[in-house]
């Protein structure tokens, strides 16, 4: 058996295409990630480095695969450190690259976004979703914050707790077209939109674009360097040969 690792669109293509030809496990951080697949064999809940070699044991896991988000450094440090505790494959999944703005501003990671924010002026609109509001909220001043998030009850409550009035939440499921972007730039009078660079097919591609359409600059949060597959046909044929039944 495999352990796909979850959370992103592509685990849930591979995953389908996988089924029927090996056997494995998709696992999922939260509940809502259930709403976007029907496979078979999924589990749910976060795990931290020692629950992850307990995991790979318990389940007589031979690989890892690593499908989770580009952002999600975290769980991509601690899977790729319990696989090589476990002496067993670790395959990293590198989402392709997405468009690139023409102008904006663009910082390294979401503590030099947050010296960049404190030295701007106008209406910021911000598409991170809801994990670093608390970060950003703090810096609001005089200027209007406006956020982006998935309609979840945790979202909103990660909202409530730093601070944010309802006038200034968007909860919303993507990813989003140029034109729907670009109507709410204009609606909320945007100076500046925060974005990751989410990768081809997250979203930022049609964000830049309306960024660029509406005179907004983009702020975007880069992506670190990664090794891994940036192909799903590539690598649903490796884990076939290796572990197709």
């Amino acid at each position: 058996m495999i352990w796909l690792i979850g959370g992103t669109q592509e685990a849930n293509l591979l995953a389908h295409r996988l089924e029927g030809n090996i056997e494995f496990i998709l696992t999922l951080a939260t509940e809502g990630g259930l709403q976007f697949t029907n496979v078979s064999n999924v589990e749910v809940g976060r795990l931290n480095e020692v629950e992850m070699v307990e995991f790979i044991k318990d389940r007589d896991i031979k690989g890892v695969v690593d499908c989770s988000h580009p952002y999600a450094k975290i769980v991509t440090s601690l899977a790729k450190s319990a696989a090589k505790k476990s002496n067993i494959p670790y395959y990293r999944y590198i989402r392709p690259s997405n468009h690139h703005a023409k102008d904006g501003i663009f910082v390294k990671d979401i503590s030099e976004c947050i010296e960049t924010l404190k030295n701007i002026t106008g209406t910021v609109f911000f598409t991170t979703g809801s994990k670093n509001i608390k970060d950003f909220e703090p810096l609001r001043g005089k200027n209007r914050f406006i956020y982006r998030i998935l309609p979840t009850s945790e979202s909103f409550l990660l909202a409530e707790k730093a601070g944010v009035k309802m006038k200034d939440l968007i909860g919303a499921l993507g990813p989003f077209d140029e034109e729907y972007n670009a109507y709410l730039f204009r609606k909320y009078k945007v100076d500046f939109c925060v974005t990751k660079e989410s990768g081809a097919g997250s979203g930022v591609d049609e964000k830049i674009v309306a960024c660029e359409k509406e005179n907004v600059t983009p702020i975007v949060i880069l992506r670190e360097a990664e090794e891994g597959i940036r192909d799903i046909v590539t690598l649903e044929k490796l884990l076939v040969e290796k572990y197709g039944k």
